[in-house]
C-alpha cells in the first residue's frame, strides 16, 4: 500500500513538458560557470548596460550543470526525487505518529496534487525544498512548545488538563543556527526566501508572544535568543553579490503588481489544479475545526498568513501544502476518526484470503502505475503546439538573425537555440524585472497583451499604449509571435506596409523588415520561393532542447555532447 501511494505521489510529481524559463536558467548558469556573474542584461538589445540582479544564480548554475551532465532526463529524475523526499517525511512522520495509512494516502496525494503545475525543472524547487527544511529545523528547535495553546486569555478552553508550562530555555534551540547556512543558500537560489524569511520572522515573533504570556520575564533569557535568531536570519540573506541592492529590487519588485504572468493570479479557473487547491482549503479547515487534538496558536497564524498568499497568487500553493502535509496529519486523522470512525483494516486482522486479494490488486496497481510513470520520467517533450519549434527550424535553415522580438513564453528557448552564438539578440524575455526597465515590459506586452487593465500593469513613464512602439524601438529585424495572441497577430497585420510574413503555421509567425527581407536589393532578401506560409498543424514533440537540426549536426560532427551553446563577445 505504501509503494501505491508513493508512485501515485511520483505520478503527480513527474509533469515533463519543458518549462519556458528553462532554456535561459540553463544558459545563464553556463554562462557564470564559464564567463563569470554578469553584472548587466545579456542577450537584449533593448537593456545593453542596464543592471540585472539575479536572485536564482546557484539554481541556474546546478541546472546548467544537470543539463549538461545527467541530461534533461536526469533533470526530470531529480526533480521527481526531490517531491518525494518531500511527501516521504510527512509519510514518515504520519507512521511515527501512528495516523491510519488510509488517511497517510489521502494527505499525502492531496499535497502532491498541489505541486503538480509548480514541479517543473525550474529554481522554484529550490525553494519548496528550502522552505520544508525551515519547517522541519523549527520543529525540531520548538518540539517541546508545539501542538499546545498557549494563550490564557484566549482559547484556554483549547489547553489540555495536564499542560505544562514552557521551559525558560532547550538544548535543541541551538539548532537555530541552522539558519545562518539555510537562508544564505536560499538568498541565492531563489527570491523565494523572502517569503521563507517572513514565516521564519512570524514564527518567532508566536512564539515570543507565547512565552511572553506563559513565562513571562523569567523567559527573557528566550526572549532575547529568539529577537537574536530573527536579526541573524535576516544578516545571513545580505551575503549575496549585490549585497542590500538583492533585497531593495525585491521589495520595489514584490510591492508592484504582475498580472501578465499567470502564476501571479488567483486560481479561478475550472482546472485540476483549482479543484486541487480547493480541496486543500477544505482538508484544512476539516482538520482545524474538527480535530480533538490541541490547536497550535503559531501554527494557525503562520497557515493563516500562507493560505492567505496561496489563495492571492497560485505560485505560493506548495508552501500552503507543506505546512497541510507537515502539521496538520494529525488534526486530519483526528477529524476523519471523528466523522467516520476507525476502518476495519486498522480493527481487524484481515484473513489470508483477503491478503491475497489485497496483494493481488496491489500488484495489478503498481504495475499500471510503473507504466504511466515510465514513459514521463524518460523523456522532457518540447511540445511543437506549444513551443515555435517549426519556426525556429526555419530560421535555421535560412540563416535569420539579428534583433528578435520573441512572444514572452518563446523568448529563451530562442536565447538557447539562437542568441548564444552572439548573432541574434532579443527584444524582452522572462527574466522580467531583475534585468529590464519596465517600459521595455511595457512595449512588449502592448504587442502581445493589448492595453486590457486586467492583465496589464503599466508604469505612467511608459506613455499611452502602442503595439507599434515595439516594432520601432531599438529597430528589431525580425518578429515572433504566437497566433493565438490577437493583439500579435492585428498589430503585425496593420504594420504590414513595414514588414513582410516569412514564415507561418498554425501555431506561429515569424515576420521580418521588409526593407531588409522584402526588398530584391537587400542583402538579407528572401525570395518568395523560400517563406513558408501556411497553415500546418503542429503535431508531436520534439526532445528538449528542441535545437534545430542543423545545430545539432554540427555538435555531432564536433564530437560535443554539450547542449549549452557558448555565448560570443557579441553576445555580452
Amino acid at each position: 500500500m505504501l509503494g501505491a501511494i508513493l508512485l501515485a505521489a511520483a505520478m503527480a510529481l513527474t509533469p515533463n513538458v519543458a518549462d519556458p524559463d528553462l532554456w535561459g536558467h540553463v544558459q545563464y548558469g553556463a554562462d557564470v560557470l564559464r564567463e563569470g556573474l554578469p553584472a548587466t542584461t545579456t542577450y537584449s538589445y533593448t537593456a545593453e548596460g542596464y543592471r540585472w540582479i539575479n536572485h536564482e544564480n546557484l539554481s541556474e548554475i546546478a541546472l546548467a550543470l544537470g543539463a549538461e551532465t545527467i541530461g534533461p532526463v536526469g533533470l526530470l529524475w531529480a526533480k521527481c526525487l526531490l517531491g518525494l523526499a518531500i511527501v516521504g517525511v510527512m509519510l514518515w512522520r504520519c507512521e511515527s505518529q501512528q495516523t491510519p495509512l488510509l488517511v497517510s494516502g489521502v494527505i499525502v496525494l492531496l499535497v502532491a496534487l498541489n505541486f503538480t503545475n509548480h514541479w517543473n525543472a525550474r529554481p522554484q524547487l529550490s525553494s519548496f525544498a528550502m522552505f520544508t527544511l525551515l519547517i522541519l529545523l523549527l520543529d525540531r528547535c520548538f518540539a517541546g512548545w508545539r501542538d499546545e495553546w498557549r494563550l490564557p486569555w484566549l482559547g484556554a478552553q483549547f489547553r489540555r488538563q495536564n499542560y505544562e508550562p514552557l521551559a525558560a530555555s532547550h538544548p535543541r534551540m541551538k539548532a537555530l543556527w541552522l539558519c545562518v547556512p539555510l537562508f544564505f543558500i536560499w538568498a541565492n537560489s531563489h527570491g523565494g526566501f523572502v517569503a521563507g524569511y517572513a514565516v521564519f520572522v512570524a514564527y518567532l515573533v508566536c512564539r515570543f508572544l507565547e512565552l511572553s504570556l506563559d513565562r513571562g520575564w523569567q523567559g527573557a533569557g528566550m526572549m532575547r535568543r529568539l529577537s537574536l535568531m530573527a536579526v541573524v536570519g535576516g544578516l545571513a540573506t545580505l551575503i549575496n553579490p549585490y549585497g542590500p541592492n538583492l533585497h531593495g529590487w525585491l521589495l520595489a519588485s514584490l510591492g508592484t503588481a504582475r498580472p501578465e504572468i499567470t502564476e501571479w493570479h488567483p486560481l479561478y479557473e475550472l482546472s485540476l489544479a483549482s479543484f486541487a487547491f480547493f480541496a486543500l482549503l477544505a482538508a484544512l479547515a476539516f482538520a482545524i475545526l474538527l480535530s480533538r487534538k490541541p490547536l497550535d496558536f503559531t501554527q494557525l497564524a503562520i497557515t493563516a498568513l500562507v493560505a492567505w498568499q496561496a489563495t492571492a497568487h497560485q505560485r505560493h500553493t506548495p508552501f500552503l501544502a507543506i505546512l497541510f502535509g507537515l502539521w496538520y496529519a494529525p488534526h486530519f486523522a483526528s477529524a476523519w476518526s471523528r466523522c467516520f470512525g476507525a476502518s476495519a483494516a486498522e480493527t481487524d486482522k484481515p484473513t489470508s484470503q483477503q491478503v491475497a486479494v489485497m496483494g493481488g490488486g496491489l500488484a495489478v496497481v503498481y504495475l499500471v502505475l510503473i507504466a504511466a510513470l515510465f514513459p514521463r520520467l524518460s523523456e522532457m517533450p518540447t511540445p511543437r503546439d506549444q513551443y515555435p519549434v517549426s519556426a525556429i527550424q526555419y530560421m535555421a535553415d535560412q540563416h535569420l538573425q539579428g534583433r528578435l522580438v520573441a512572444t514572452y513564453n518563446w523568448a529563451q528557448y530562442a536565447i538557447h537555440a539562437l542568441a548564444a552564438d552572439g548573432d541574434t539578440q532579443l527584444q524582452f524575455d522572462g527574466r522580467f524585472r531583475t534585468s529590464y526597465p519596465q517600459e521595455v515590459l511595457d512595449m512588449h506586452f502592448d504587442l502581445i497583451l493589448g492595453p486590457d487593465p486586467k492583465y496589464r500593469n503599466r508604469s505612467p513613464q511608459s506613455g499611452p499604449p502602442d503595439a507599434g512602439r515595439v516594432l520601432e524601438y531599438g529597430r528589431p529585424d525580425l518578429v515572433l509571435i504566437d497566433r493565438g495572441q490577437p493583439y500579435s497577430t492585428e498589430a503585425m497585420s496593420q504594420h504590414a506596409d513595414q514588414w513582410t510574413l516569412l514564415y507561418q503555421d498554425s501555431l506561429a509567425q515569424l515576420w521580418g523588415r521588409r526593407d531588409e527581407y522584402g526588398d530584391p536589393s537587400s542583402t538579407r532578401y528572401v525570395p518568395p520561393q523560400d517563406r513558408q506560409i501556411s497553415e500546418a498543424p503542429q503535431l508531436g514533440a520534439v526532445s528538449w532542447p528542441a535545437h534545430p537540426v542543423a545545430r545539432r549536426n554540427v555538435a555531432r560532427a564536433q564530437s560535443s555532447p554539450s547542449i549549452m551553446p557558448a555565448r560570443s563577445e557579441k553576445g555580452k
